[in-house]
């Protein structure tokens, strides 16, 4: 997996809703084929971001399998791509002043299952509006069930090609995770004339089960860095950051 961050030139007026019309522009330059392979797909194998970091818009491009990689990084990370000409409700260009990637293999998430002793306090930012769907209904409350089966099934479906997870694992997690501290605010999402109301914020989970378990959630929160959380996070949802130190890396 490869994260992909463009900063930009500092601008007035920039909204994380951008990146859905970032969204836009990639899925304009990218191949037919892969384009259709996105929309048959239970997970997208690409999410983005965009959040504003010292006055400057910063683009985060998540790519969570080769054929993405193959595809996206070439365009983005192209010499010649200096300037993101974006049309929303009227024109907006990014100058990108910095490109910088940085990679999570499927090994280095498996050294966090199998050779560390993970902190039980994770604590992690919700960067862009997070939410839940289920039974056609969204949520837009941090839920501990809510919040890990979605990780897992990215999980599942980016490795082992399935959205299928393991219900025994889901309910272990929700019998001994506690969300133990939050800060968050509602915040509405638009893309384009429809919004979806979610929450940003800071959450606190505790393991009490066993050290494998622990390293299993800090597993599954490095790999939700890249996979985003909930709905719509090739739109520019649920974009997670956890927090620094600790035994996340």
């Amino acid at each position: 997996m490869k994260k992909i961050i463009l900063t930009c030139k500092k601008q007035d007026r920039v909204n994380s809703n951008d990146a859905v019309y970032f969204h836009g522009w990639l899925m304009s330059q990218i191949s037919p084929k892969f384009a259709d392979e996105l929309h048959q797909t239970g997970t997208n194998p690409l999410s983005v971001s965009l959040t504003v970091q010292d006055e400057k818009p910063v683009f985060i491009v998540n790519l969570l399998n080769q054929w993405a990689i193959e595809e996206i990084e070439p365009l983005l990370l192209n010499s010649d791509f200096v300037e993101l000409d974006l049309t929303s409700s009227k024109q907006k260009i990014f100058e990108i002043i910095d490109k910088r990637t940085e990679d999570l293999e499927e090994k280095g998430l498996a050294t966090i299952f199998y050779k560390q002793d993970a902190d039980r306090l994770q604590e992690l930012q919700v960067v862009t509006p997070l939410a839940f769907k289920s039974q056609g209904e969204y949520y837009n409350l941090p839920d501990v069930r809510f919040f890990f089966q979605s990780i897992m099934q990215k999980y599942n479906s980016i490795f082992e090609q399935t959205q299928h997870i393991d219900i025994d694992m889901l309910d272990e997690i929700c019998s001994k995770v506690r969300l133990v501290n939050y800060s968050v605010h509602s915040r509405r999402y638009y893309i384009h004339k429809a919004y979806i109301n979610g929450f940003c914020g800071r959450l606190v989970f505790y393991c009490k089960g066993t050290q494998t378990l622990a390293n299993y959630v800090a597993m599954l929160l490095r790999f939700a860095e890249y996979s985003g959380v909930g709905v719509k996070t090739s739109l520019g949802m649920g974009a997670i950051k956890l927090k620094e130190g600790g035994n996340n890396d």
